[in-house]
């Protein structure tokens, strides 16, 4: 193998083009999109004894494949499925002499293969090196090859000018293979999966994996009727985007909230292991026993079969909307609904598809919404479906067409499962006013003592008045929404069916009537408070309160005798003020005649010393009657609670 400067390149392309990208993938049978962004991929082959199926995916998708494939076989099993790795380029380059690098370079080149047999023009030898000639103003940087001669001379060559070729077979063997991995590796954004089956010849097998796919969306066209029901239709719109065209592939529709994970199965971890030092000094080495080899057991292997999907219900036909070609089978499970496409598509790498999933009349009421926490003087024009199709409905937005006006607005539903209520609003209704006046009140109903503790029971009632003003020209439904509160117990004229997260009122409103509806939301409150501790306010409110008469003459006495000590005590801490007043004054007398000498001014604070003196002792006599006056109270005080 000869190589030089000039044809090392052309090296480099002839083996880019022997080593193109190949591959037979089998073609994709079925599609199941999910609305957790994932899609389920169904290949079909046909195979015999001992075959290998090969299937291009995208790079990206290969960590998904790993985790998830299954090969539906029942007269065969899998005996492998393997790849390339990763990093093949750095895996291939960590057993070869030479770096990556190095082949852009011959000097670099030549200089890994120390030992390596070469011709250099009409001489051969094995390489000891290369030497780097520095370059000035007159030459330019150079190399030469240093190697050793068969006849045992070492010899210099420029290696500029000269023919060198390799002819070490291992070395070049080594070559072709790097550039081998360099060629593919230069487009590596794909991986062939190869799997080996092993059983009888002619036989159908499926392969299915799941991987990442853009999320299905659903757009709704409603078209209301005349007796009570909607005409709903359905659209979903999905594209592919698996990186290869589908040709007469079945598709389903699966509307739900699966977990979805992932992890990088195709990516290299290595475990970190702790480093133990040598003993230099006495090294004694053991032997290990050798591990028993674990027994591995046989899992059997789990036929998977495809749930029966459910027929759609009649369609309507009171609307003016096309029905769909062809229909579409429905199937409802525990936490997901399907819709099984009828036929087979045909879709573009790429392209959007957009297909009817339903078409048929559903239970439904218009009416005039009103949200009372969104305030506002007008309801919305909105429909109450009542979904009675037989499957859940996904998330989606919704067209709504009058019969006589045709487009009069948009709503969206946050998805609506089969045998439940959603309202839908898509216009605000101007027509209608609505006002609201809430008013709050509080009272007891129950007072027990024990112990000293005043136990009451009192209902907080939140009554809510609305006034409807209704449409001069037509008569309304107008369905009003409030906010469930836990706890709180729901009254209210023309109380109608509740949702998990709203109180409604229903009521019709005819052509220029102006209408009163009430709410009322009700709690039962159980509060305990130490009648030690109550204050007056407390005390006369539940004086007030009190049914019986014995319990409220208790609560007067208490209210007096609260006062009394309130009173005591509040003449006491008066006692104590003026004392810690005078106490000050003695204070400062003190200290400063301890700052004077004889004289007038030491006979001034003498008589004011003495004079602070004979106040603190009549402040404190009145002090000490007035404990007894207030311990009195507090015993009183003591005395009733206890009569409770």
């Amino acid at each position: 193998m000869s190589v030089s400067i000039a044809t090392l390149s052309a090296f480099f392309l002839s083996l880019a083009a022997s080593t193109a990208f190949a591959g037979t993938s089998d073609p994709v049978k079925s599609v199941t999109l999910s609305s957790g962004g994932l899609a389920e991929i169904v290949r079909s082959a046909t195979v015999g004894q001992n075959a290998w199926i090969n299937i291009d995916v995208p790079l990206d998708q290969v960590d998904d494949i790993l985790k998830s494939i299954i090969v539906r076989d029942n007269k065969g099993h899998v005996k492998s499925l393997s790849l390339a790795g990763p990093t093949p380029v750095d895996e291939t380059f960590k057993t070869l002499p030479f770096k990556p690098s190095d082949l852009t370079s011959l000097p670099a080149l030549l200089n890994s293969i120390h030992g390596g047999r070469i011709q250099a023009g009409e001489q051969q030898g094995v390489v000891l090196g290369v030497t780097e000639i520095p370059g000035n103003a007159q030459t330019q940087l150079s190399w030469q090859l240093s190697f050793l001669r068969d006849d045992g001379a070492i010899s210099m060559v420029p290696i500029p000018g000269t023919q060198i070729t390799i002819i070490d077979p291992a070395i070049q063997e080594k070559l072709k293979s790097a550039m081998a991995v360099i060629s593919k590796a230069s487009a590596d954004n794909a991986r062939t999966i190869s799997i080996q089956l092993d059983g009888p010849a002619s036989r159908n097998v499926d392969i299915s994996y799941v991987v990442p796919a853009p999320i299905w969306k659903t757009s709704y066209r409603l078209v209301p009727g005349q007796d009570g029901t909607v005409r709903l239709q359905a659209w979903a719109i999905f594209e592919n985007a698996s990186g290869e065209d589908w040709n007469g592939v079945g598709i389903t529709l699966s509307s739900g909230k699966p977990v979805t994970l992932r992890q990088r199965l195709h990516s290299l971890f290595w475990k970190q292991r702790t480093e133990v030092s040598v003993d230099t000094t006495s090294v004694a080495v053991n032997q290990a026993m050798a591990a028993k080899p674990l027994a591995r057991k046989s899992i059997p292997a789990m036929a998977i079969a495809a749930p029966p999907p459910a027929p759609m219900m009649e369609k309507s036909s009171d609307a003016s909307m096309a029905e769909p070609a062809d229909p579409v089978l429905t199937g409802e499970g525990s936490v997901t609904s399907t819709f099984a496409l009828a036929g087979t598509y045909d879709v573009r790498n790429g392209d959007t598809l957009s297909v009817p999933i339903l078409d048929q009349g559903v239970k439904a009421e218009m009416v005039s919404l009103y949200r009372a926490e969104a305030g506002g003087e007008h309801p919305t024009a909105a429909a109450v479906i009542d979904n009675d199709s037989g499957i859940s409905l996904p998330p989606g937005i919704v067209t709504v067409y009058d019969g006589k006006q045709g487009y009069v607005g948009d709503a969206k539903t946050m998805g609506l499962p089969t045998g439940q209520k959603q309202a839908v609003s898509f216009a605000l209704d101007q027509k209608v006013s609505i006002t609201s006046q809430p008013r709050s009140e509080t009272t007891i109903t129950q007072i027990k003592v024990a112990d000293g503790i005043i136990n009451t029971s009192s209902m907080t009632r939140e009554n809510t008045v609305y006034r409807i003003v209704g449409a001069s020209d037509a008569s309304r439904v107008v369905l009003i929404e409030q906010i469930k509160r836990p706890g709180w117990t729901f009254k209210a004229d023309g109380m109608t069916d509740d949702t998990p997260t709203k109180d409604r009122i229903k009521t019709v409103v005819k052509a220029g009537e102006t209408k009163v509806v009430t709410s009322t939301l009700s709690i039962v409150n159980q509060e305990g408070f130490a009648l030690a501790d109550a204050g007056s306010d407390e005390l006369t409110q539940w004086q007030d309160a009190a049914i019986d008469p014995a319990m409220r003459a208790k609560l007067d006495d208490l209210v007096k005798a609260k006062a009394a000590q309130d009173a005591a005590r509040k003449t006491l801490e008066e006692l104590n003020q003026q004392f810690a007043l005078v106490e000050a004054d003695q204070q400062r007398a003190r200290s400063n005649l301890q700052s004077v000498g004889s004289g007038d001014t030491k006979t001034r604070f003498e008589k004011l010393l003495n004079g602070t003196e004979d106040k603190l002792e009549k402040i404190e006599l009145a002090r000490a009657e007035q404990r007894k006056v207030a311990q009195t109270a507090d015993a009183k005080v003591a005395a009733i609670i206890r009569s409770f």
